[in-house]
């Protein structure tokens, strides 16, 4: 997995959207009708905006030392099935961040970033899977 591209895909969607947050939502609800239903009671957003950010320290944390990340996507697999989130939606979150993020970067995004992010999405599927996995 090339870690420079993440982390300068993100530098770049840093400088070009002071909020990336509807972007990522309207992806994953465009793509993924069903999961709208879940956050009808985020009107403001804020739950949208949380999750966001607690998905990028996550994969902060897996580029980095990886203290938490597996086991804390586990945890929150747990968490989010009490509410009837499928396993799936895990790798597809992560897809729906790297469309957003294409299309906030426009011809910025490259094609190392894309392979980045796709190689991002198979890891978080192996990992909600349980598989083994390695970075």
């Amino acid at each position: 997995m090339n870690t420079q591209a993440l982390l300068d895909s993100l530098d770049l969607v840093a400088e070009h959207s002071e909020d990336p947050t509807p972007q990522v939502y309207e992806r994953l609800f465009a793509r993924y009708p069903e999961t709208e239903a879940l956050f009808m009671g985020d009107t403001r957003g804020a739950a949208r905006g949380q999750m966001l950010r607690q998905a990028i320290e996550t994969l902060l944390d897996y580029l980095g030392p990886n203290a938490f990340a597996a086991n804390f996507l586990r945890a929150e697999l747990h968490n989010h099935s009490d509410i009837g989130v499928p396993t799936e939606i895990f790798p597809r979150f992560y897809q729906a961040m790297a469309e957003a993020f294409a299309d906030i970067l426009g011809g910025a995004w490259t094609a190392d970033m894309q392979r980045a992010w796709d190689d991002l999405t198979a890891k978080v599927e192996q990992i909600v899977r349980g598989q083994p996995q390695t970075i």
